[in-house]
């Protein structure tokens, strides 16, 4: 190892410089990651009501995009000059028809909702009930809904203080 190779640490002790390129854990983009980057750069660049979102499925290697309705050519170019294939699905819901059902849900439901939002493939709302919920809660807000409801869970939010979980 040349002096060039490492740096002078206390006592004259030599220690080798970073390397350079990619640390040993450092975690790099894939493919698939860098396909979904484009996509959504070019949502964001061009919005339209009938977006939904780009997702990376849980097998790592599926890209897909949701979109309610014909989706445009340029979308379609887009997609099809990534590395890897990326799927377009329909959407039953654009992002902006549920953002606005989820909200009038949550205006309607203080107390007994804790979240809502748009479902992942864009099929209906995803809601998390207050512990302090009713009993007949969820099928109250399912019977309120226009679109479908997915149940997330039950969810307790406490707003102006950390939790003991944040300081651990």
């Amino acid at each position: 190892m040349s002096d060039s190779d490492v740096s002078s640490h206390e006592a004259g002790a030599k220690v080798p410089k970073d390397p350079e390129g990619p640390v040993l854990g450092e975690v790099q983009p894939t493919p698939e990651d860098e396909a979904a980057q484009a996509v959504m750069q070019w949502l964001t660049e061009n919005p339209d009501t009938n977006a939904g979102s780009v997702r990376i499925l849980a097998d790592h290697k599926t890209v897909v995009v949701y979109w309610k309705g014909d989706p445009p050519a340029e979308l379609q170019q887009v997609v099809a000059s990534q590395p890897v294939p990326v799927t377009i699905r329909k959407a039953a819901y654009s992002r902006a028809e549920l953002v606005a059902g989820a909200r009038s849900l949550m205006d309607a439901n203080k107390g007994v909702l804790t979240s809502a939002g748009p479902s992942h493939d864009f099929s209906g709302v995803g809601i998390t009930l207050s512990s302090k919920a009713p009993q007949t809660a969820l099928a109250a807000v399912r019977a309120q809904s226009a679109v479908p409801i997915e149940f997330r869970g039950v969810l307790d939010v406490t707003y102006g203080r950390p939790s003991s979980r944040t300081l651990d």
